[in-house]
């Protein structure tokens, strides 16, 4: 990808969503002096997290954006009631149309599928939501983060941090994402974990099972 001076970054944020999914990539991105991070709002009130415990006040409104260089969708339960916002959707579109990047964490990239954005296109999500991915047009990778084209999908929550260092590596340089990472002492270790990715499959399932009866229960508080 060509690289230039700064980078405008784009984070959507709305009601119900989880607020490490675009922490993560804001804090990795915003220590970067190439990248100019704005959080846009789907409301023009404040906007609270998914767990009611964090409030965001005096965010731009989406439809004061009209381009980006990046566009980020986090997850959170609060995505259905975007996936059903076709002025959201709609902007999506459009700022879509002139990206260097279209980029989601967890069911982030449900909201993308729902405007049509990843149709044909390989994709991660949270493992409770590979399902649903797919219904929406897209093809599900279990993977910490996939890269399609112009598009960058993570799975769940502290995966758009590995997103973000990715986004850096990519724009920037590799020796800027180690200083960036070294900064912020993000050194995970994940060799000898349990995780959705060396879970057996049959077990994964089962998980998946109830993770998809609560999480539309779940949904449900932040539909009007």
């Amino acid at each position: 990808m060509t690289n230039k001076k700064n980078y405008r970054l784009t984070i959507l944020a709305y009601p119900g969503m989880t607020l490490l999914d675009a922490v993560g990539p804001n804090e990795v991105l915003a220590n970067s002096p190439y990248f100019e991070v704005t959080w846009a709002s789907t409301s023009q009130n404040p906007v609270k997290n998914d767990h009611n415990s964090f409030e965001m006040h005096d965010l731009v409104y989406f439809e004061n954006i009209a381009s980006t260089d990046i566009i980020l969708v986090p997850g959170g339960p609060g995505d259905h009631a975007v996936m059903q916002n076709e002025n959201v959707l709609a902007w999506l579109r459009k700022m879509d149309q002139n990206t260097l990047l279209t980029t989601s964490v967890c069911t982030g990239s449900l909201v993308l599928a729902k405007a049509g954005l990843l149709t044909g296109e390989k994709a991660s999500s949270h493992w409770g939501c590979l399902k649903e991915l797919a219904e929406l047009g897209a093809t599900p990778k279990r993977q910490r983060f996939t890269v399609s084209g112009k598009y960058v999908t993570s799975s769940g929550v502290s995966a758009g941090i590995d997103m973000a260092f990715y986004i850096l590596a990519s724009l920037v340089s590799k020796k800027h994402a180690s200083e960036i990472r070294f900064g912020i002492e993000y050194f995970p270790n994940q060799v000898h974990l349990i995780s959705s990715y060396t879970l057996p499959r049959f077990m994964l399932d089962k998980l998946t099972r109830r993770f998809e009866k609560l999480y539309q229960k779940i949904r449900l508080r932040f539909i009007d």
